[in-house]
């Protein structure tokens, strides 16, 4: 469920699904414009544990160039995996960084804005690990600067997301109350 989720939130980048909404919520046919190719992307995964993996085989399906980041090597359906200390060589040229890590000590902000800054203009960001696993300041402001395109957030730094927190009224977001993993089958 996570990993469809997290393949939901590049798609939805990809297309640009927040102007889409507001063409039609305006009643809107606009010119048309290109919008990006998944099949054309580099993604990269951050944490190839079970979901992680999961998420990387379906972007490689997709016929998009996976890299991983994780604390050691694993088969998974990557090009490469770097280490979390290479994160941000890891993001050079990066279309999108999706993050399947544990809230840990050695987690928190490991997503920073020199990994965010390294990825292409316009990076989307698509997060089914732990809030607290990117720089959410930095986040943030990428995405006022456009640096960061779009978000997809099934977690956030802090639960709830306060009230007060931008990331409610920014166009270019998607926010999840941390609910994409609940589906018919969980509680098997």
């Amino acid at each position: 469920a996570l990993a469809e989720f997290a393949v939901f939130g590049v798609f939805a980048g990809a297309k640009d699904l927040p102007k889409l909404q507001e063409l039609q919520r305006r009643h809107v046919w606009s010119t048309r414009w290109a919008m990006k190719q998944v099949h054309e992307m580099t993604v990269v995964v951050v944490g190839l544990g079970s979901i992680g993996r999961a998420i990387a085989t379906r972007f490689t399906a997709l016929g998009a160039r996976v890299i991983g980041v994780n604390r050691s090597v694993k088969p998974a359906d990557v090009e490469r995996v770097f280490t979390p200390d290479q994160i941000v060589e890891a993001c050079t040229d990066a279309d999108a960084i999706v993050l399947a890590l544990p809230g840990t000590a050695s987690t928190a902000g490991l997503v920073s804005a020199a990994a965010l800054d390294a990825a292409r203009p316009g990076v989307i960001v698509s997060n089914v690990g732990r809030g607290n696993a990117v720089d959410e300041d930095a986040l943030i402001e990428r995405l006022h600067s456009g640096q960061v395109g779009f978000a997809a957030l099934d977690v956030t730094s802090v639960e709830p997301l306060p009230a007060d927190s931008p990331l409610w009224d920014m166009p270019n977001v998607l926010l999840s109350p941390h609910t994409a993993a609940l589906n018919d089958g969980e509680d098997r």
